[in-house]
């Protein structure tokens, strides 16, 4: 080997050493780089379990098929369960979910599940659930329960809950009080109710033209008084479980002919047009009389109520197809219901913007007190409108409602 080539090769050996060590060099600061980032990723990751340990509110991850894959403190300690006996489980087995009446909410009807499935959920905060402890005992809880999307596709769901047992009472105290001044604001108005009566109907002296007007607005201030006071009566009775409910073989066409009739002089009024169409052989059906009439009332009061003058309304009464309900439905070309409100429609003291500007003496109450009725007598009441939003002259396209009843209950009566 010649000194010329004997240079060659140690310059190669002296490169390649040189690479060699500029390569260490550069993966020591790679995994440098990357023992930072873990230890970012893992500070950021501690800090996440410490928030999500330390919030109020209970909160529980839960994977597509519905298993627990974290808990934090707050779920330990409202529940009674703790994250190693509940990490792995179905949540339909380790948190049952009851309603108002402490019959279970299937795990198909659990707003949980429907998010999984990715429908569009609106919570009713105005009818909490309730959550059942370790031990049996339960709570009345509310929630809000977020999707966790990845790639496009829905992997699990993030749900908080928090008690409101404090805010039930609260509420209950509330109603209560509501009920105690309802029923010492009754006899007043009953008593100014009677001796107006008196006075218009002249056994107390004659009136002279200007003071039976003014008479007459004072008997419509006070029945108005009346109405606000018995709707706040029964949904105090509602909120607090009194409200009694006494069942008896009723004539439902008849039932509707009535209030209908009672109607007539404010639809006249309007020059509204009513179609009446009462399906044959309707038999019997076993529903308190009283209150399915304020039910009727409350419809039709409304349709003739928020119908421009001339309009329609439609009335029906049928027997579904296999006659296992029977179907009321009434329908207006009155202003419509905008759709980003038809959610809180049921909803005690709500009232859509487009009728407030119509009619500010509204409760809000009668829908609700409408809905309870039918749902405590085993049936539905829904509605369509088509109004997509509350925009200035998009109304008079109208609503129909729908009042469904079991035919169940029929057979009992006949």
């Amino acid at each position: 080997m010649t000194v010329v080539t004997s240079d060659i090769l140690m310059d190669k050996e002296l490169l390649h050493k040189k690479e060699l060590a500029n390569s260490q060099a550069a993966l020591l600061n790679v995994l440098d780089d990357q023992k930072k980032d873990s230890e970012k990723i893992l500070k950021k990751k501690a800090v996440d379990e410490a928030i999500l340990a330390s919030i109020g509110d209970g909160l529980v991850v839960v994977d597509k098929e519905g298993k627990i894959t974290y808990v934090n403190q707050s779920f330990e300690k409202m529940l009674g369960w703790s994250s190693k006996e509940v990490l792995g489980k179905r949540i339909v087995a380790v948190v049952p979910r009851e309603d108002e009446k402490g019959e279970e909410v299937p795990f198909n009807e659990r707003i949980l599940n429907k998010v999984l499935r990715g429908e569009v959920v609106v919570t009713d905060l105005t009818n909490p659930f309730y959550y059942i402890r370790k031990d049996k005992t339960r709570f009345p809880s509310s929630s809000i329960v977020t999707s966790i999307v990845l790639d496009g596709e829905i992997i699990g769901v993030v749900e908080t809950f928090r008690d409101i047992t404090k805010e039930k009472e609260i509420d209950k105290a509330k109603t209560e009080f509501v009920s105690l001044a309802s029923h010492q604001l009754r006899t007043p108005l009953s008593t100014i109710n009677w001796y107006t009566e008196m006075l218009l109907t002249g056994d107390v002296g004659k009136l002279n033209a200007e003071q039976e007007k003014y008479l007459n607005e004072v008997y419509r201030g006070n029945q108005r008084m009346v109405g606000l006071v018995n709707a706040l009566l029964s949904v105090s009775r509602m909120d607090l479980g009194t409200f009694i409910f006494e069942p008896e073989p009723t004539d439902i066409p008849l039932l509707v002919r009535s209030v209908l009739d009672e109607q007539m002089p404010h639809i006249i009024q309007k020059g509204i047009t009513v179609f009446p169409t009462f399906g044959t052989n309707i038999p019997l059906i076993q529903v308190d009389p009283k209150l399915l009439r304020m039910v009727v009332q409350n419809l039709l009061s409304n349709a003739i109520k928020y119908t421009p003058e001339k309009g329609k309304i439609d009335l029906s009464l049928t027997l579904t197809d296999e006659k296992k309900c029977l179907l009321f439905t009434i329908s207006d070309t009155g202003y419509g219901i905008p759709k980003n409100q038809q959610h809180k429609i049921f909803q005690k003291l709500f009232r859509a913007d487009n009728v407030r500007e119509k009619d500010t003496e509204g409760t809000g109450l009668g829908l609700y007190i409408a809905k309870a009725i039918i749902d405590n007598s085993g049936g539905k009441i829904w509605f369509e409108s088509p109004v997509s939003n509350y925009i200035e002259g998009e109304e008079n396209v109208g609503t129909t409602f729908y009042v469904e009843l079991p035919c169940k209950l029929l057979e009992k009566s006949k």
